[in-house]
């Protein structure tokens, strides 16, 4: 009886100790399990963000010669600037929110005006994207700081609306990045304006699609070919009041000649300002189309420059016109508009209506009425109370006196300016001003 007992004994105390041995080494485990899960889920050093990645933005690839993912040192510390940036709190960037890498590479500093890099010649410029917002920052090669690769400063911010940067859009200031469809060739003629003086030709160079552009300024874009959403000739457009605006045109040499000429070029681009504006302010459509018109004269002498903007469909090859402005300028910055508002769509397949608008104008003591119509536009009837008058032409400015009107103004009843309608002539038939002339 005691034998057997001591053989159980002796048989259990291995297996008491193999128990002892595995409970050991699964509590150790355990126990590094733990300290893996703290070090992956604890807060991080560098804060949410420690890294910045390459773009998912569709036609926005990284660029750039300067684009280096694997210096993720410098990228955190821009993208850490711009996360800590007091101004882009409208922005609302979410903590941990992935950020990628649009573009870097070297700069001219006196192209980026901001006190960060004033005092250097050359600058490190980055554009980062978090979501549908997007940074551009800055930091000197040369002179003070030049040394430290994290000293960026923010140059400005900017939102990309989802669908409308198919082409381009303004990061900041002067801070432009194409889509990768809008690199043609090493540089775009440039137009630049100014107040006091005719415009400025030149070239601008496109860097991997980004262009520091002056503001006030027009690039020619040529076209990229093909059908349906590809690139079309016009115009790229920069304004401080409204930003970067990409411009189809029908005439585009005729139109760049037009708005580049040494006297009238400033009034036009000065009538083309607004009516890009206007357009905008509509959202009607994501395509914007500019014709310059032919300039008319006031019966004092003065020149009367006119451009027509108008939204395009957004479908197939855009050459449908939705809505419409009309804008005429005697200055460089008295610019008024003529008519705008919806254009309607043909019937049953017929061609799209060209547009026509008219509005009473004061020269120096006299009424006129100034009437411009797109190209597509060969006549128009004046209908007053006394007749009618048919003028040929798209345009054309016509004084009180010369208008069939049949009676006198009425100053009880506030009757200044005579009713009437005008009516434009065109192959597609008859159109109606896109507002009633008052």
């Amino acid at each position: 009886m005691d034998e057997s007992r001591s053989d159980a004994d002796l048989q259990q105390a291995p297996r008491r100790a193999r128990t002892i041995t595995i409970t050991a080494i699964v509590a150790v485990l355990a126990l590094a399990v733990g300290w893996v899960v703290l070090a992956f889920t604890g807060e991080p050093d560098s804060g949410e963000l420690d890294s910045v990645g390459e773009s998912t933005l569709p036609g926005y690839p990284t660029r750039g010669t300067g684009a280096d993912l694997d210096d993720q040192r410098s990228l955190v510390a821009a993208a850490d600037e711009w996360r800590e940036y007091e101004e882009s709190d409208v922005l609302q960037l979410p903590e941990g929110q992935v950020i990628e890498l649009l573009w870097a590479g070297d700069v001219d500093s006196k192209k980026v005006e901001t006190s960060g890099v004033r005092a250097s010649f050359s600058a490190r410029l980055v554009i980062l994207r978090s979501d549908n917002a997007v940074a551009a920052l800055v930091r000197p090669l040369d002179g003070a700081r030049s040394d430290d690769d994290t000293a960026y400063s923010v140059l400005g911010t900017s939102s990309i609306a989802t669908g409308r940067y198919e082409r381009g859009f303004t990061v900041a200031t002067g801070v432009l990045l194409f889509n990768e469809r809008m690199q043609r060739g090493v540089a775009l003629e440039t137009a630049t304006f100014g107040a006091e003086s005719a415009p400025t030709l030149g070239e601008t160079p496109t860097a991997d699609g980004l262009l520091l552009l002056a503001t006030r300024s027009l690039l020619r874009i040529p076209d990229a070919g093909g059908s349906g959403n590809d690139v079309r000739e016009g115009f790229a457009y920069m304004h401080p009041s409204s930003g970067l605006a990409l411009l189809q045109t029908e005439d585009a040499p005729g139109d760049w000649a037009a708005v580049t000429d040494a006297e009238r070029g400033n009034a036009r681009f000065a009538a083309l300002s607004r009516g890009i504006i206007t357009a905008r302010e509509q959202e009607k459509g994501r395509r914007l189309r500019a014709s310059i018109l032919d300039d008319q004269t006031m019966p004092s002498g003065a020149p009367l420059s006119l451009v027509e903007v108008a939204h395009l469909e957004s479908q197939g090859s855009g050459s449908g016109v939705l809505w419409a402005v009309v804008v005429a300028t005697r200055g460089d910055d008295d610019a008024t508009l003529l008519g705008a508002g919806p254009v309607a769509s043909p019937a049953n397949g017929a061609p799209q209506l060209p547009v026509i608008a008219a509005r009473w104008l004061r020269d120096g003591s006299v009424d006129v009425l100034v009437v411009a119509g797109s190209r597509g536009i060969t006549s128009f009837d004046v209908e007053a109370s006394g007749g009618t008058s048919r003028r040929n032409g798209s345009s054309g400015v016509l004084e009180r006196a010369a208008l069939p009107l049949s009676w006198e103004d009425d100053p009880e009843n506030n009757v200044t300016r005579p009713a009437l309608v005008v009516v434009g002539r065109s192959e597609a038939g008859p159109v109606q001003p896109l507002e009633p002339v008052s």
